[in-house]
């Protein structure tokens, strides 16, 4: 259960948000989110009725055991599964805008992904509403060029998010290739990042098949010279 703070009750601004996050989650059926089963409203109190999440976010994870993501596996995985929740928000039309570690958590069993709090997305309902992290949020959230909002500024948060943990992780295993993914995300220029998420994924796949295709040439070569020298 997800409660509004007594302070913030009698607050029109923050039920809202409650109501607007109650209508984006519950079409997030999905295992990248938390699943959304009902809203309570009184006059005096209003809350969320979710299913619990048994886990921790990832700012706490950095804390506790930040040799988790210096393990390559745990680091991929995170990568993908989050690329992957983020498309499912994108293919409803709906950008996240509020992408901060506080905001995603890991499961306790398998650390699968769950992106959380849906109050500040953007989507064809409800407007965008202000109160982002500086550290995370897209340039373009604090302008006045409203127009500019979309995807990509949900795909510069996930590049600072990335780099956030590279930085406080000093993870070493990171290749060239994925630095050049991050850096392309984390553009100021919007026009100048990947144009969606599954931009980004086609670019990973053509990566692997080019490994691949690399790979068996080399392995035919091999055969071929070792059946010709006998």
């Amino acid at each position: 259960m997800k409660k509004l703070r007594p302070e913030f009750r009698d607050n029109q601004r923050y039920r809202m948000l409650f109501h607007k996050e109650f209508e984006i989650g519950k079409q997030l059926r999905n295992k990248y989110f938390a699943k959304y089963l009902s809203l309570h409203e009184n006059k005096d109190d209003i809350y969320l009725i979710m299913d619990f999440i048994n886990g921790q976010c990832v700012e706490e994870k950095l804390q506790v055991n930040p040799a988790y993501f210096t393990q390559a596996f745990n680091y991929e995985k995170f990568f993908m599964q989050l690329l992957k929740g983020l498309r499912i928000l994108h293919s409803k039309n709906i950008a996240y805008l509020d992408l901060k570690p506080e905001n995603i958590l890991l499961t306790q069993v398998n650390n699968d992904v769950k992106i959380i709090d849906l109050g500040f997305c953007l989507d064809d309902t409800y407007g965008q509403t202000a109160g982002y992290n500086k550290d995370f949020a897209a340039p373009e959230l604090f302008g006045n060029n409203s127009k500019n909002i979309d995807a990509r500024s949900d795909i510069y948060s996930f590049g600072k998010l990335m780099l956030h943990i590279n930085k406080i992780c000093v993870i070493k295993h990171i290749s060239l290739f994925r630095k050049k993914i991050l850096n392309k995300c984390t553009q100021e220029n919007p026009e100048d990042r990947f144009s969606s998420v599954d931009e980004i994924l086609r670019y990973i796949n053509r990566r692997k098949q080019v490994i691949i295709f690399a790979s068996f040439t080399l392995v035919i070569s091999i055969v071929g010279f070792f059946f010709g020298f006998y």
